[in-house]
C-alpha cells in the first residue's frame, strides 16, 4: 500500500515517467522510505493495469531507451483518497524496533547500555538532518512541501529522545 500511496501522490502533484518517480522518492524520503527500484514499475504496471493511471506520452533522450510518461486517472485520484483514508483510519502505530524491545529485557546490562547509547546516537544524527531539511523546506515556496513529513519526526525523533533518556537513567540505576 506504501508505494501506491507514493506514486499515486506524486502522480496528483504532476504527470512523470518511472524514473522520475523513483528520483523524487529518493530525493524526498530516502531516509524514511524502503522503496527498491524494480517495485516502483511493478506497481505502475499495476495502476495502468487497474485504469489508475495512463501513459499519456513518451520521452527519447538521447540514445536512452524510449520513457513512458504517466499521468493519474479521476479512478487513481479516488483510490488514492481511499487509500489515504485506509491508512490514517486502520494503521497502527508501530515502528521497526519495536521488534528489539519486546526483547530488551534479555540483553546483558552492558549490551543495554550499548544497545541506548548507540540508539541515542543515531537518533540524534537522524535530529539533526531532519532539522536542515525543516530549515530547506521552510524556504521553499513550493506546494509539494514535504514540511509535515519532516515536523512529525523531527517530534517522534524528539520523544523516542527523551525516552531513551529516561531508559538509559532507569537502566544505570537499577544496575547500581
Amino acid at each position: 500500500m506504501k508505494i501506491e500511496i507514493t506514486i499515486l501522490g506524486l502522480l496528483m502533484e504532476r504527470n512523470l515517467y518511472g524514473y522520475e518517480i523513483k528520483k523524487k522518492i529518493v530525493e524526498r524520503l530516502q531516509d524514511y522510505v524502503d522503496i527498491k527500484f524494480g517495485s516502483i514499475y511493478y506497481a505502475i504496471k499495476k495502476a495502468v493495469e487497474n485504469e489508475w493511471v495512463k501513459r499519456v506520452g513518451t520521452e527519447k533522450d538521447g540514445g536512452n531507451p524510449e520513457r513512458y510518461i504517466y499521468e493519474i486517472l479521476p479512478a487513481g485520484r479516488k483510490h488514492y483518497k481511499k487509500m489515504l483514508k485506509q491508512y490514517f483510519d486502520h494503521n497502527l502505530i508501530h515502528f521497526d524496533i519495536d521488534i528489539v524491545l519486546m526483547f530488551f529485557n534479555t540483553l546483558q546490562p552492558e549490551q543495554k547500555e550499548q544497545f541506548i547509547e548507540e540508539r541515542m546516537e543515531l537518533v540524534k544524527d537522524h535530529l539533526s538532518r531532519i532539522k536542515v531539511k525543516i530549515e530547506e523546506e521552510g524556504a521553499m515556496e513550493d506546494d509539494h512541501s514535504q514540511i509535515h513529513v519532516f515536523n512529525y519526526l523531527e517530534h517522534h525523533l524528539k520523544a523516542e529522545l527523551s525516552w531513551l533518556r529516561s531508559l538509559k537513567k532507569g537502566t544505570m540505576s537499577s544496575d547500581d
